[in-house]
């Protein structure tokens, strides 16, 4: 059995930047339930790649990108809220947008690609 969505750009580098916040979740990020939360965010990211790629359907497929999107913000949003609780610094959060700008954009891509072979 092949496994497609291995072999998807994008899922390996979201791959990536789930592990690299990870590690700074695991650094830096002392409250708890912060912490939990944003690496929800995290395997949510990857998991529902891979979920959606299951399937035969490329608008399902869309569907999940669309929630692997919103866990890149939710992702964000966690770091900004442990930035403004003083246990991340500005650069580190800034890094994690920059890398999270950039994935979204290939998220949105892939997204787009699906959704236009639809329209022949």
């Amino acid at each position: 059995m092949s496994f497609r969505f291995k072999g998807f750009r994008v899922y390996v580098d979201s791959k990536e930047f789930c592990k690299f916040c990870r590690e700074q979740v695991r650094a830096e990020v002392t409250d708890k339930n912060l912490a939990d939360q944003i690496q929800r965010a995290l395997n949510s990211i990857v998991l529902n790649i891979a979920e959606g790629s299951a399937d035969n359907s490329d608008v399902e497929f869309a569907r999940f990108l669309g929630i692997s999107i919103r866990s890149v913000y939710e992702t964000v949003a966690g770091f900004d809220l442990a930035e403004s609780y003083g246990m991340v610094g500005f650069d580190l959060s800034l890094d994690i947008e920059n890398r999270a700008e950039k994935l979204v954009k290939q998220l949105s891509a892939f997204r787009s690609s699906l959704a236009n072979s639809h329209k022949l």
